[in-house]
């Protein structure tokens, strides 16, 4: 009765912010999860996945927005593409076909198979899942994308993952500004956690750089994470807990 109650509720403006021109990305998106139905039905409207998710995460999402009854301009939808090679998922569950350097072409042969399985014509946001370990190689996957958001197969592009000096790297080489980098920056802290070397975004010189280009960082994992690199106790956090009671709670 809830849900059911929720659902007739009558629709409110979703928060949104402006990534690029009449781009407009919702503040809150849900990201690997097969309930993407139920956070529609629930008024969400910003949907999130992956190539290196899998086809079923995929599909699932495509499945929810077909049969939402929602018009499909009233869903954002953002999905990445991986830049290999890259050390960044070096044996970790993303890299299955992450080993070798990948191709131009099988950048564009990824996007074209995440539209594929999503059963969409374009999607709203396309990033590059993390930067590939040199930059000609990042470059080059970046100018994939370019063409593909020219060719009206996303009307935003960006990137994930990258820390302040991937973007430094990559910018002058660039023909369209990324329009968001997706970083896990976690309310529980961003001092730069380093997992295999590498701070993923997870810091204020990120946040700085960003800013300093006008690029949306996007938080994935905001309330903490578990995963390598990330804060898992943001419950315990101080300036959370600080803030809490700060409230009342």
């Amino acid at each position: 009765p809830l849900l059911a109650s929720m659902m007739l509720a009558p629709a409110k403006p979703v928060p949104s912010v402006e990534i690029a021109p009449s781009v407009l990305m919702p503040m809150l998106s849900f990201g690997i999860t097969m309930q993407h139905s139920l956070f529609l039905a629930l008024g969400g409207r910003g949907l999130d996945t992956a190539f290196d998710y899998g086809d079923k995460y995929q599909a699932e999402l495509g499945r929810a927005v077909a049969t939402s009854g929602l018009p499909r301009s009233a869903v954002f939808v953002t999905t990445k593409v991986p830049c290999c090679a890259s050390s960044f998922v070096k044996d970790d569950v993303y890299s299955n076909h992450c080993h070798a350097r990948r191709s131009p072409e099988e950048t564009a042969a990824d996007v074209a198979h995440d539209l594929s399985v999503l059963g969409m014509p374009f999607v709203d946001l396309l990033l590059m899942h993390w930067p590939c370990d040199s930059t000609a190689d990042t470059v080059a996957t970046w100018r994939v994308l370019e063409r593909l958001a020219l060719d009206g197969r996303a009307r935003a592009i960006g990137v994930s993952n990258f820390n302040a000096s991937a973007i430094e790297s990559l910018l002058p080489h660039v023909k369209v500004r990324p329009a968001v980098n997706q970083c896990g920056f976690s309310v529980a802290g961003h001092s730069g956690i380093r997992y295999r070397n590498q701070t993923w975004g997870r810091d204020d010189a990120t946040l700085a750089a960003c800013r300093r280009h006008n690029i949306t960082l996007m938080a994935y994992s905001p309330l903490g994470s578990a995963a390598p690199g990330g804060v898992p106790r943001v419950l315990s956090d101080t300036n959370v807990r600080a803030v809490a009671a700060a409230r009342g709670h």
